[in-house]
């Protein structure tokens, strides 16, 4: 009769388990894994987030195209001293009131305001700044702007300009003069709906040679509404050093800029916020629509 063993009786086999070493040695790997990863996975969304923001401002620079078309080969101002369409919202200032801004001027072209709310930018607002982004609730300055995403360039998407209560421009630069429309910036990545560089060796924006426009008081630092950093934030005006972090922080250290032909390219920060062609006799500021250098 063949030998059988009872579960009683059978013999045990011993369960080798991890030891101490062996289970250091995985949490390492994993670990080593993760630092790896997760970086990478950050820069994917990062590369998400600006290729989205660069798809809106591609449809911002045909709408662009689309208006200049309608107005006589003129370019859009950055703001114009009419009614706000949304002047009769809560969420708007006084002074608000009475101004329309790019982004509600091209509004017929794009037929979309989310356009104008980068993915990257933080507390985005379009046309109403309810929760007091740029500036308190309340304050007749509340909603300036009309978004916090975008800014155009004063120099050449221009408002009307005064002298003694006299206008001296109206608002708008017209096409014919902008010598190469490739070459010059239209809009770039802010928290301020309009922005300056600096110039040649961080000196202060210049007048352009030709024109009468004059960078004064705070447009002489508006390169700090580059990316994330906000001149005018509530919490204060942000510090050189303050302005310099926020503004790479928007697209690792790039900035989506909309050329006046409409095309849109990411530069580096250093790049297009100091301008080192902006100056006397200089010819190829890329922020120059007259490409004759300052005053």
């Amino acid at each position: 009769m063949p030998h059988s063993f009872s579960p009683q009786t059978a013999p045990r086999v011993a369960k080798k388990a991890f030891t101490l070493i062996e289970l250091l040695v995985v949490i390492a790997i994993i670990a080593i894994l993760a630092a790896i990863l997760f970086p990478v996975f950050g820069r994917a969304k990062q590369n998400a987030q600006r290729s989205s923001c660069q798809s809106n401002m591609k449809q911002i620079g045909l709408g662009m195209m689309q208006y200049s078309q309608d107005y006589d080969e003129i370019g859009v101002a950055y703001r114009i001293g009419t009614r706000n369409p949304f002047a009769d919202e809560a969420g708007t200032g006084s002074v608000t009131d009475g101004t329309t801004f790019f982004s509600q001027m091209l509004q017929p072209y794009v037929k979309n305001y989310q356009i104008f709310a980068c993915p990257s930018k933080p507390g985005s607002w379009v046309n109403i700044d309810k929760d007091g982004v740029n500036t308190a609730v309340g304050d007749n300055f509340q909603s300036y702007g009309g978004q916090n995403s975008y800014a155009a360039s004063n120099y050449s998407l221009r408002a009307a300009q005064f002298s003694l209560g006299v206008m001296t421009s109206p608002p708008g630069l017209p096409l014919a003069r902008v010598v190469e429309p490739a070459n010059t910036v239209a809009m770039v990545d802010a928290s301020y709906y309009n922005i300056l560089p600096l110039g040649a060796s961080r000196s202060e924006p210049c007048t352009l040679k030709g024109d009468i426009y004059e960078p004064s008081r705070d447009h002489r630092v508006y390169w700090k509404n580059f990316g994330n950093s906000n001149l005018f934030a509530p919490s204060g005006r942000p510090t050189d050093e303050q302005a310099l972090a926020l503004g790479k922080a928007r697209h690792m250290e790039t900035i989506n800029t909309i050329f006046m032909d409409g095309h849109v390219k990411a530069l580096p920060y250093s790049r297009i916020s100091v301008d080192q062609d902006l100056k006397v006799g200089g010819t190829n500021s890329i922020w120059d629509p007259f490409k004759q250098g300052c005053n």
